[in-house]
């Protein structure tokens, strides 16, 4: 199950990593002014289809097995933990309902698995950003490394946007979690077959998640390219980050590519879904 969901899930990114590579650049800012398909037009232009759409992707695809082999490690140990010792289990009469203790479950180990993997697998993020967003000194891993270590002779670059990521991961879990459940539930009370609720629970759950939590992804990815940027820009932390986009961009700042983004996760966490419930 992990080699298939970790392939699948790297399939699914290296097919739609000229998707990413557009986003990334729209969230970044440097190219506001323009739409979606020039930025497409600037970066094939000026970089090549293979080595411009597919840039980071190799690093990427190299992240994806350790993560979610991490994740999945976790998810289970966290989510025996809950069931066991803190109660949480379907066969325990009183107190919430089975399927109401699934979620919580479902919910709880979810989101912690995702951020200890998350936060292990974080440089590789940070470094796999630098070679996404087009600057010239980032175009392979080992000066990037270099770069990244050498702005504070130290790790701690390395880890620049970890907080705005954590405080991410957790709405975007619970809205994943819940809508999800939803959807499928209503989808196995209308007798639709498990493969289409699975398909329009994850598709729907990934729509939910990019609405309410695409905001902090964008303030992730800033923090993280901090005075790298033609603005040159600091921030002060997540809020500081909020509020500058607003103030310079507003509410559309914080959406910038979101639409792209979502065509682009759907595949993927309806992946995960799969992944999960088998």
């Amino acid at each position: 199950v992990l080699f298939r969901s970790g392939f699948g899930s790297a399939f699914a990114k290296s097919i739609l990593s000229p998707v990413q590579r557009v986003v990334v650049l729209k969230q970044l800012g440097d190219h506001r002014h323009l739409s979606s398909l020039q930025i497409a037009r600037m970066i094939a232009e000026k970089e090549g289809i293979a080595q411009g759409f597919w840039r980071g992707n190799g690093l990427q695809v190299m992240l994806r097995f350790p993560y979610g082999g991490l994740q999945f490690l976790v998810f289970g140990k966290s989510k025996f933990y809950m069931e066991e010792k803190l109660g949480l289990n379907a066969n325990t009469e009183g107190g919430f309902s089975p399927s109401v203790q699934k979620f919580i479950t479902k919910c709880g180990a979810g989101g912690f698995s995702a951020a200890v993997a998350g936060t292990i697998v974080y440089p590789g993020e940070v470094i796999r950003l630098r070679l996404m967003s087009g600057d010239e000194r980032y175009r392979k891993i080992a000066p990037t490394v270099r770069a990244i270590w050498g702005e504070t002779n130290g790790p701690r670059n390395f880890y620049r946007g970890l907080w705005a990521s954590l405080v991410q991961r957790v709405p975007d879990i619970l809205i994943n979690f819940a809508v999800y459940e939803t959807v499928k539930k209503w989808c196995d009370d209308n007798n639709v077959p498990n493969v289409g609720g699975v398909m329009l629970g994850g598709s729907s759950a990934a729509l939910g998640s990019v609405a309410c939590c695409y905001p902090l992804d964008v303030v992730k990815r800033r923090i993280g390219m901090a005075g790298q940027l033609k603005s040159q820009t600091q921030y002060n932390g997540v809020a500081h980050c909020l509020t500058t986009i607003l103030k310079e961009q507003g509410v559309r700042g914080l959406y910038s590519g979101a639409f792209l983004e979502a065509m682009r996760c759907m595949p993927q966490v309806v992946i995960m879904w799969f992944a999960i419930e088998e």
